[in-house]
């Protein structure tokens, strides 16, 4: 494929883990990052309706960013 990075979609079996991170935010965890009480509670609500999110939307790119850094920071 081209244009998709190596790293731009998470693993499979991190997926649920990664929801899971998703529903543990409170909106002053991610205030400061650019996403809203109303963005993060949307982003919850499609996971909490077992629906996909898109990993193209501006909210879901800063969330994996926010994720990958809190993984790495946690294997430290």
């Amino acid at each position: 494929m081209f244009g998709i990075d190596e790293d731009s979609y998470l693993e499979y079996e991190n997926l649920n883990h990664f929801y899971d991170w998703i529903l543990s935010l409170k909106p002053k965890n991610v205030r400061d990052i650019g996403i809203s009480k109303m963005a993060l509670w949307k982003v919850k609500n499609k996971i909490k309706q077992d629906k996909q999110l898109n990993p193209k939307t501006k909210i879901v790119k800063i969330l994996l960013q926010l994720y990958k850094r809190t993984i790495l920071n946690d294997k430290d």
